[in-house]
């Protein structure tokens, strides 16, 4: 699967749902979950995960995007960095495939990453760039024809640029900040009229998303997809 490689804020991405950087409580983090969490709206995307309540590491689970331009927000579950000894490459590369699958399942065309668990969950960000890459490139989608890997700040860029991947800006969008309030509005309101058929449309796709790692063979397969990535990753440093 191809990919573009972006520098910027998250939330400016235009695409049909934004990868969040989660724990398995759902509750709001550091860095890129803060932004996101900020620019969606606390009250409404806290909310939606108490709701859910709890989500396994290396999985994945969706809410809306309430004040985002993206209808959805996908919570994928990383872990924190110890030693390489107590299978984190594997739940990373498991975190991304559970966050492809659950946006394939919602049928979603475009999706966004942050560079998962490279910040304060300390992941080297040449191991976790190498992770997010070869999990985005191996995977067979069904529904997905853009995805982005957004990266956040000049360090970081310039990184990925020496290894020889081009990385493009990605466009503030001034209007968004403009029109957040109204975007709430709309989105709270088609919430509320539960037999409004564009929302039933949305939330049709929200339970989709959640009940597809219910299925214990679907959560085998995005753990054995982990497993096949480290493998690729871990020989090229051989």
């Amino acid at each position: 699967m191809e990919f573009k490689i972006r520098k910027g804020n998250i939330v400016d991405a235009k695409v049909d749902a934004i990868v969040l950087p989660a724990n398995s409580e759902l509750k709001e983090g550091s860095g890129a979950s803060e932004t996101i969490f900020k620019a969606a709206g606390r009250k409404f995307l806290a909310k939606a995960c108490k709701e859910i309540g709890f989500c396994e590491m290396g999985s994945a689970v969706p809410t809306l995007g309430y004040e985002l331009n993206s209808n959805y927000i996908i919570h994928a579950v990383v872990p924190k960095w110890i030693d390489g000894e107590h299978g984190e490459y594997h739940m990373l590369c498991a975190a991304y495939a559970a966050a492809l699958e659950v946006a394939d399942a919602m049928e979603c065309t475009s999706m966004a990453f942050p560079l998962l668990a490279s910040g304060n969950n300390g992941f080297d960000v040449d191991l976790a760039f190498e992770i997010a890459i070869k999990s985005i490139e191996k995977y067979q989608t069904k529904n997905l024809k853009d995805i982005q890997i957004i990266v956040f700040g000049n360090a970081t860029s310039e990184k990925v640029k020496d290894k020889g991947y081009e990385v493009t800006l990605l466009p503030v969008d001034l209007a968004r900040e403009k029109e957040k309030y109204e975007i709430a509005k709309r989105k709270q309101k088609a919430a509320d009229e539960a037999k409004d058929a564009a929302q039933q449309f949305l939330e049709d796709r929200i339970k989709k998303g959640i009940d597809y790692f219910k299925i214990p063979e679907n959560r085998e397969k995005a753990f054995q997809f982990g497993v096949e990535i480290v493998k690729t990753v871990m020989s090229g440093k051989n």
